[in-house]
């Protein structure tokens, strides 16, 4: 099985967890108490987990997740109603988002992120003609993803119904569905966006003039830009960054990129856009050819894994220049988290699996 891996894939993989671990020990060296870091301990933890379940995912073939996908939005269903009971999801920084399960905590935003696009793409496997055809189709996919998002929306977590609606769009648009459609169905959640707006007004004002809201809503983003402008062109050297120290918030989970910039400039900046970026072209690479080769599921479980790292890194990077306004997430790989590694790490492994069974095309399924 492992000859058959897209090495590609894997080695830009691996470079990527090697980069978070590297990113992480920096980020969060003024934190450790103790000569050894404990949150380098445990990142190491969630990246030999995350290695167990890329190794588990590339095993199991991808006709038992296509079999599973309606089940895969019922647990996520279930999960996102569970999250939002007092005595079941933990609140924490103004948000219920975590269920405990004791020997770790459970984030159903993240968890989501990977099961939503298998679910997508089962249903289009299965329908794509109708889905291409008949807006009553689109509607119901939409609607049932929609249920997902809204309770998601309850925790609250905007950042990842953004980006969760996001990639489904992308995954329909690419799919083939009229354009109609899905402008219907952008129209349709107009209502829900022009809420969102009025709720986070103060946000967009301290978006579209940072420095007079420096003190206050602006304060996350000036300091990130701050680190930015340190940062110049070759950085101000690994683990010598300022920003992270006394003024940058959560700098080794929303703002790790800023962390990244400060220290090794814009060429360490570049370096990682780029090798995100290459993961993110051989995802739709493999999609593409698994399409060509009347792999479906396969092909649009690639578009959703490449969709969903794409577009992350997108905003997370974009929120860390100012260019977009700031949301909580983090960067695929390079942030501190378990729950953001391990999804990300299974998105990459079913990308590798789809490579395996569009090369070897009698592979039994189970």
């Amino acid at each position: 099985m492992i000859a058959r891996i897209d090495t590609a894939s894997a080695c830009v993989w691996m470079l990527l967890m090697a980069l978070g671990l590297i990113a992480v020990s920096s980020a969060t060296l003024h934190l450790a108490n103790t000569q050894i870091n404990p949150y380098v301990l445990k990142h190491v933890f969630f990246m030999i987990v995350a290695a167990i379940v890329f190794i588990g995912v590339v095993q199991t073939p991808l006709d038992v997740f296509n079999r599973f996908h309606k089940i895969f939005y019922l647990l996520t269903l279930l999960l996102s109603i569970l999250v939002l009971v007092p005595w079941i999801g933990l609140e924490a920084g103004g948000g219920r988002r975590w269920i405990d399960l004791k020997v770790a905590t459970l984030q159903v935003s993240e968890l989501a992120r990977l099961l939503i696009p298998l679910f997508v793409a089962g249903r289009i496997a299965a329908n794509r003609e109708a889905l291409m055809t008949r807006t009553g189709g689109v509607i119901k996919l939409i609607f049932l993803v929609g249920i997902v998002l809204g309770l998601i929306f309850l925790q609250p977590d905007f950042g990842s119904v953004v980006l969760i609606g996001m990639v489904t769009i992308g995954m329909l648009f690419l799919a083939g569905v009229r354009m109609r459609d899905l402008v219907l169905m952008g129209a349709l959640g107009l209502p829900v966006f022009g809420y969102f707006l009025y709720e986070r007004r103060n946000r967009l004002a301290a978006y579209l003039d940072t420095w007079a809201h420096a003190s206050d809503e602006g304060y996350q983003l000036s300091q990130s830009l701050i680190a930015f402008g340190r940062g110049e062109f070759t950085g101000q050297g690994l683990g010598d960054g300022v920003q992270k120290v006394l003024y940058l918030p959560t700098p080794h989970n929303d703002f790790i990129f800023s962390v990244i910039v400060e220290e090794v400039g814009f060429v360490g900046g570049a370096f990682v856009l780029a090798v995100l970026l290459g993961l993110v072209f051989r995802c739709f690479w493999i999609g593409k050819k698994a399409l060509e080769s009347k792999h479906d599921f396969a092909g649009y479980v690639c578009y959703g894994a490449g969709l969903m790292l794409g577009l992350q890194s997108f905003i997370h990077i974009g929120v860390a220049m100012g260019a977009l306004p700031t949301k909580g997430l983090t960067l695929p790989f390079l942030s501190y988290g378990g729950n953001s590694l391990i999804v990300s790490s299974a998105l990459v492994a079913l990308v590798c699996r789809a490579h395996i069974e569009m090369t070897q095309p009698k592979l039994p399924k189970v």
